[in-house]
């Protein structure tokens, strides 16, 4: 059974000794779409390949909301089927991936004068029930949702509903679905860029692609090529119908202790009537999000904006008075891309619609837009689309089931981070844990070995989530971190130093809030 490493070092060799390698399927793209394509391609036994510009869930994927929900609201505006077949998805992801998947308690607070009020949200709530079969809502008085947040404001609450949605890791999402295909017989490398498309009269023929920072060039052939890029896909090939607008949703990283939240707080922002959150979320609470219009290049790492910080602080005081939360509670934040497929910007961006569009040329289908949970039905319908082009190469397309271990098996989170190798994780020698996070060492030293680490960004922004939720505070770390780098990736005390520098500069420029990166100074090691 390989590792993505033992895949993409076995792979990277064969390309180096200049051999002829063909593929059936290539998958442009590592985020979440992406990967679930690529371990559904690979579970019908097809010979894939996925390539990724920069790391696996670098994008949106990495950045998302961390919420595996049908989406309530696209219910409200009548996009029935898009809820429908995200509701679903959710149960079969609690189902198959506990640990990794989690469902979460959700209070919508409804205050006087809000659409819908709480009886007809009750009413709401029965349907989106129904359509994922299941029963999560119940009734809730204000009296009892008193209780659990004694720091809200409850002035002008007219109402309470209580339900339920899925949380997860979202990078580690990707990294698990990934990590499925490889054992399923399918390779996946990072760091490698599709430069263009290889054309013959017939269609696409393949990709051309760069290594190791353009170190080297390689055109690889295939039957097919899959462009699952996000808000990059139109300009790998031009979209035939509407156009992308980037959207940009931030989010701020709070310590549980000044933000106690145990469920998922929802209600509409005072300032534009949108809903917004604050959740529980790896032992902190998440203030979340904003949606707006991204302008700076995809090719750089996205970041908050003073404008987003004011509008989401305000949001937390509004409900929190008491608590008066000010930036220097905030541990860290991330901005994400949503890659939205509009037939016009006229309308604002929380309007927009949040479905997928897949189109389909000889040689090449390209799919974006949906959402975190719908990836699973992106992945069966972007690979019918295949199959029409394609009759025997694809047989009958169901759900990839994730790998399972025996039910012996007793430590569910590792279960659902590492599936197949869960049980070699924990066989791992060092269980310390780091700081308030339930991250081990061994669960560093694994992915470092096994899950394809280029750089220390790799590790503390995706394999784990050590850099959000410690903050600066990770800096207590460096030297034990650093020492481990070198223990099993040879660095050298030059490498690891300019990689601690590299992780740095992401962190302060993009995980922190600009005020602190720009004006104070004040960030990982300064």
């Amino acid at each position: 059974m390989k590792t993505l490493t033992q895949a993409a070092t076995e792979l990277r060799l064969t390309l180096s000794e200049q051999a002829k390698v063909e593929f059936d399927l290539i998958v442009i793209g590592g985020g979440i779409t992406g990967a679930r394509i690529f371990h559904q391609a690979a579970a019908q036994g097809i010979k894939v390949l996925l390539l990724e510009q920069q790391d696996f869930a670098w994008g949106t994927s990495s950045r998302s909301s961390k919420m595996v929900h049908g989406g309530l609201r696209y219910l409200a505006s009548g996009q029935w089927r898009m809820t429908r077949d995200a509701a679903r998805e959710r149960e079969n992801l609690l189902s198959e991936l506990p640990g990794l998947v989690e469902l979460m308690p959700y209070l919508m607070l409804h205050q006087q004068g809000d659409f819908p009020p709480a009886p007809l949200f009750h009413r709401v709530l029965s349907v989106y029930d129904k359509l994922a079969g299941t029963q999560y809502h119940k009734p809730v008085t204000l009296e009892r949702a008193a209780s659990w947040l004694p720091e809200f404001s409850f002035e002008n609450v007219a109402g309470v509903s209580l339900f339920a949605d899925g949380v997860t890791d979202d990078a580690r999402l990707v990294l698990r679905s990934l990590q499925d295909g490889v054992l399923a017989g399918g390779v996946a490398l990072n760091y490698a860029k599709a430069v263009c498309l290889l054309e013959d009269k017939t269609g696409v023929t393949g990709v051309e692609v760069t290594l190791d920072g353009g170190k080297s060039c390689h055109q690889l052939n295939a039957k097919c090529v899959i462009n699952a890029t996000g808000s990059w896909a139109d300009k790998l090939h031009p979209l035939n119908k509407g156009e992308l607008r980037p959207l940009r949703g931030s989010h701020l990283v709070l310590p549980f202790a000044r933000l106690p939240v145990s469920a998922c707080i929802t209600f509409f922002h005072p300032k534009d009537r949108r809903p917004v959150y604050v959740y529980p979320w790896q032992g902190c609470s998440v203030i979340g999000t904003t949606d707006l219009d991204h302008r700076r290049s995809l090719d750089e790492e996205p970041g908050i904006s003073h404008q987003e910080v004011e509008y989401l602080l305000s949001l937390a005081n509004h409900y929190f008075p008491q608590l008066a939360i000010d930036e220097d509670d905030v541990i860290s934040c991330w901005s994400g891309i949503r890659p939205i497929v509009t037939q016009g910007k006229s309308q604002t961006p929380s309007k927009e619609s949040r479905e997928h569009m897949i189109w389909s040329k000889a040689g090449l289908i390209s799919v974006t837009g949906g959402k975190l949970t719908s990836s699973e039905l992106m992945a069966r319908e972007t690979l019918e689309e295949v199959k029409k082009q394609y009759p025997t190469l694809i047989g009958q397309i169901s759900n990839a089931s994730f790998s399972q271990l025996t039910q012996g098996y007793a430590d569910k989170r590792l279960k659902g981070y590492f599936g197949h190798f869960a049980a070699d994780v924990s066989s791992m020698q060092n269980d310390d844990t780091l700081g308030v996070s339930q991250c081990q060492w061994r669960e560093l030293e694994w992915s470092l070995q096994s899950e394809s680490v280029a750089h220390l960004d790799d590790l503390l922004l995706r394999r784990t989530r050590l850099a959000l939720i410690l903050g600066e505070e990770i800096e207590l770390y460096r030297a034990k971190l650093l020492c481990l780098c070198q223990r099993v990736l040879s660095w050298s005390d030059e490498q690891a130093n300019s990689e601690w520098q590299r992780f740095k500069s992401i962190f302060n420029d993009s995980y922190q809030l600009p005020i602190k990166t720009t004006e104070q100074a004040k960030g990982i090691g300064i």
